[in-house]
């Protein structure tokens, strides 16, 4: 098997191992496992003397848990430790910037995050039924660290796409050359193996080959099929133990470590087969961590300053616009689980059924989006647009049970529809809003703004839970959290509205410029 095949067999089974994590563990079974231990151990608001688990507990009552000397709404618990995650999440993914431009210290980097995070998911096994004390907190911590260990994995991985990119673009090449060469007349043969590379390189004597570009669309969507396609399964099997258990927290327990489990194992391959030879300056970096972690906030800081800005104002107008979107749409995820757990009473496996009801219908939506936009002549700016207003439908329906006292998300079958929904519209969103930025990046720099945006969407989805655990902390109804998630994807359609796609690739070529090389040379030079 050829080198770059095997490198991206590896890097494929990667996405199936951190994924699985990512689609059970973080969205489904974390947020309802943490709301249901701190209830073991809540109180009903407000006198906080009868248990929540109690059978004097009245149906609907707001439960409180006493969590590091405060009490705390049981939902707002979770969102508030959500909150905590993505922000170390974010503190990690910049400190580990040039490092991971080194592929040694990619790999090594990938490897250890990965292991970390799923140790943290599989401690969960040893978490006892009877909840009490200190375990909420210790569960806290580690999610807060299986949260940080895939974030930072993932980036990491995504790091290794343009070189595997490249490899399986020259093998292609090099395979082109060979049925060329073979369909080459004697003489024409005989020429050509009797001049040097260096000589044909200089006549551009070309063979056919595989673009770069289209490797890369390639590889990055059958890594993203391969994750769904795991993930899929993963949790409609772990819908087993959950349901034998009853939805208990010791059987969810079990499903969040059989995930860390299913993370940790498929890992040993990508640890195995993805590149990452030392170099002498490889060698030498690990003297130097501190020097590191210095250039990383210092290059973070460069790329967003004032300056660059004014120089390429349309691709950061939409940036800026990112940080509004990947909040709105992560935390709308986060609340709709919660608010199923905690309001609905929704038994874990119903949960399941939503969960798998997203990535069902936002994989269909993700193969017919693009045909449905060849179809209507839309441009990719115009359908992000389109699909931002229509997920607004979602937060204002569930409002819309703050007037009337039917409707508005009060049953698990309208559940089950807002499930579907919002996995039509959250696979296109997640492409277009890529697809977009791509079109705004100067040649030539793709790396460095890709970076850029994942930051911005890591980083930027803090904010989100901690004000919806908030909200349902004061005022001991997470339902009003919907009001600002309203808000949150109301406020960016009038900035994506202000994007000019084309003076913003004028604005990204003159940028790359001979006056642009002149100017990262400065940059550089800072750091």
């Amino acid at each position: 098997m050829k080198s770059a095949n095997r490198h991206v067999l590896s890097w494929y089974s990667y996405a199936a191992a951190a994924e699985v994590f990512a689609a059970c563990g973080m969205a489904i079974f974390l947020p309802i496992t943490l709301e249901k231990m701190a209830r073991d151990v809540g109180n009903v608001w407000p006198e906080l003397r009868v248990p929540c688990t109690g059978v004097q507990a009245p149906d609907g009552a707001v439960c409180k848990a006493r969590i590091l000397g405060k009490w705390v709404d049981t939902a707002s618990f979770s969102m508030y430790v959500k909150s905590i995650a993505v922000a170390v999440q974010a503190l990690a993914i910049i400190s580990i910037g040039p490092l991971a431009d080194s592929p040694y210290w990619r790999k090594r980097l990938l490897i250890t995050f990965a292991l970390a995070g799923s140790a943290s998911a599989i401690a969960f096994f040893l978490f006892p039924s009877d909840i009490r004390g200190w375990v909420p907190v210790i569960a806290a911590c580690l999610t807060v660290v299986g949260n940080t260990g895939y974030g930072t994995s993932i980036v990491c991985a995504n790091a290794f796409l343009p070189s595997l990119a490249r490899g399986v673009a020259r093998d292609d090449g090099r395979e082109n050359a060979a049925e060329t060469e073979s369909l080459l007349p004697d003489p024409i043969n005989d020429a050509i193996l009797s001049t040097s590379a260096a000589d044909l390189a200089a006549a551009e004597v070309s063979v056919p080959r595989l673009p770069i570009s289209l490797a890369t669309s390639r590889i990055s969507s059958l890594g993203v099929a391969i994750g769904c396609f795991t993930s899929f399964a993963v949790l409609a099997l772990l819908t087993i133990p959950v349901t034998v258990g009853q939805g208990s927290v010791k059987s969810l327990s079990l499903a969040i470590g059989i995930s860390g489990t299913w993370w940790a194992v498929f890992t040993l391959p990508a640890w195995i087969g993805l590149p990452g030879r030392p170099t002498e300056d490889d060698v030498q970096n690990t003297t130097q961590t501190g020097r590191w972690l210095s250039i990383a906030w210092r290059r973070v800081g460069n790329m967003i300053r004032w300056r660059e800005v004014k120089r390429l104002p349309n691709l950061y107008f939409l940036l800026f616009a990112w940080v509004f979107l990947a909040d709105g749409f992560h935390t709308t995820t986060y609340t709709a689980i919660l608010y199923a757990s905690s309001s609905l009473r929704m038994s874990p496996s119903q949960i399941i059924i939503i969960g798998l009801a997203v990535q069902f219908f936002a994989v269909i939506s993700s193969v017919l989006a693009p045909r449905f936009q060849k179809r209507i002549g839309y441009s990719n700016l115009r359908l992000l647009i389109v699909i931002v207003i229509l997920a607004q439908i979602l937060p204002l329906y569930a409002c819309l049970g703050l007037l009337i006292p039917y409707g508005g998300l009060r049953s698990p079958a309208e559940m089950y529809v807002a499930a579907a929904w919002f996995g039509f519209l959250y696979g296109p969103f997640n492409s277009y809003s890529r697809a977009v930025y791509a079109e705004l990046i100067p040649p030539g720099h793709e790396s460095s703004f890709f970076s850029l945006f994942s930051l911005t969407d890591k980083s930027a989805s803090f904010a989100g839970p901690f004000v919806v655990g908030l909200i349902a902390d004061k005022t001991g109804n997470i339902r009003l959290g919907f009001l600002f998630l309203a808000a949150m994807l109301a406020v960016p359609i009038p900035l994506l509205l202000g994007v000019d796609v084309e003076d913003g690739i004028a604005e990204g070529r003159s940028w790359s410029g001979v006056d642009a090389v002149e100017h990262t040379e400065s940059v550089e030079a800072d750091v």
